[in-house]
């Protein structure tokens, strides 16, 4: 009976000793919310809330500042993390010698496109996904001449037509809300509200990453460049002139800018592309997401493509990370998983598999690991309780 006991408390010394990893239905590991360009964040220092309590909003360059330790980055973090580097940078200060902080999301951005036949187009900002109605008003309402009845919502590659003429007639029926604020109709992150004019005026709409983005009149079909230029030029510091989008009419085309700068329109004939009422949108510089069992989770900028052992390299694996099941999301939505086990002794093997803007790669952990020098900890107590009873 004795024996049984100490059997019993050895498995539960076992099992409790045992790392188990949680993962999600999709087999990757649930992420926590990592911190990006336009997040609010409130910082206290605990002991210390009237005098070190903050709000601050993370920069475009990534980074925050903070009155006591300056400036620390912040995207690409977790939340956890960025308390971390703030504690050790208030310890290294040598004024706390114990210091806890604490670090809140008060506001995540969304941002979304909202271009056309409206008062105020461009980029707007929300916390969570967005009714068009929401977008809609965001950018000062629609102008008389707006053809309600055909605008249309870009996400990604897929055009959703949405009837927003029920606006003008039916706007105080709760079925009317209810219509438009159906779950395909809520705008997320990066999703384009086109509202296009019922009148065809000779325009073309420069948004994003520019000087001057707005609507701007042509004689005549403009090239990239001449659109580009018409809105005061890129964003030196955040612009992606490899992948700029122009919507027309019945398509969503994205376009190398880079390639054009040296073609003339005898060279090729799509150089002048753009046509009256299409919408020119420059995004971001390309950035690829690493999470999961890897040091450094987070965006990585990348100049056109990188090889999936760039990314590893530049993300850190960890111990104990599982090789064999590497997952990829491609920004179109196709997902493929990679066995990438040799990479520490065959790394050009995996040179061919690359890594693009929008690309998301996540590093999962191995199922199940041991910690074994706990198991040893609870033997020695296994044997300990043994002797005791045995006596």
């Amino acid at each position: 009976m004795r024996l049984n006991s100490c059997l019993l408390i050895f498995f539960v010394f076992f099992f409790c000793c045992t790392s188990v990893v949680i993962s999600d239905d999709n087999g990757g590991e649930r992420q926590e919310y990592i911190i990006g360009y336009g997040d609010q964040l409130l910082i206290t220092i605990i002991g210390y809330e009237k005098e070190l309590t903050a709000p601050v909003i993370v920069r475009s360059d990534g980074m925050i500042s903070y009155d006591i330790i300056g400036n620390i980055k912040a995207e690409g973090l977790t939340i956890a993390q960025l308390s971390s580097n703030i504690r050790e940078r208030l310890f290294d200060s040598g004024y706390y010698s114990d210091p806890k902080v604490s670090v809140q999301l008060k506001e995540s951005r969304q941002d979304v496109y909202v271009i056309g036949d409206v008062m105020d187009p461009g980029t707007k900002k929300f916390l969570k996904p967005s009714s068009v109605i929401e977008a809609l008003a965001s950018a000062g309402g629609y102008k008389e001449s707006a053809d309600l009845a055909n605008a249309v919502i870009i996400r990604k590659n897929e055009r959703i037509p949405v009837n927003l003429e029920l606006i003008k007639k039916t706007l105080n029926k709760e079925s009317t809300i209810a219509e438009l604020s159906k779950d395909e109709y809520l705008l997320k992150n990066g999703d384009v509200l086109v509202i296009p004019s019922a009148i065809k005026e000779r325009l073309i709409s420069v948004i994003g990453h520019v000087h001057k983005p707005g609507a701007y009149p042509v004689k005549s079909n403009v090239s990239i460049i001449e659109a580009l230029a018409l809105a005061g030029g890129t964003l030196e510091d955040t612009a992606d002139l490899k992948h700029i989008v122009i919507i027309t009419n019945d398509s969503v085309k994205t376009l190398d800018a880079t390639m054009a700068w040296n073609q003339t329109s005898s060279q090729n004939s799509d150089v002048r592309l753009i046509q009256p009422g299409d919408s020119v949108i420059v995004p971001e510089r390309g950035k690829i997401s690493v999470l999961g069992f890897v040091e450094k989770q987070g965006q990585i900028t990348v100049d056109g493509e990188i090889t999936i052992v760039e990314a590893l390299a530049l993300a850190g694996i960890k111990e104990g990370a599982d090789l064999k099941r590497i997952r990829i999301i491609r920004s179109t939505g196709q997902e493929v998983t990679v066995n990438v086990s040799k990479l520490w002794k065959q790394p050009s093997q995996y040179l061919s598999e690359k890594l693009g803007a929008g690309d998301t790669i996540i590093v999962p952990a191995k199922s199940f690991s041991i910690n074994w020098n706990a198991v040893y900890s609870a033997v020695v107590v296994f044997s300990t309780l043994y002797a005791v009873f045995k006596k």
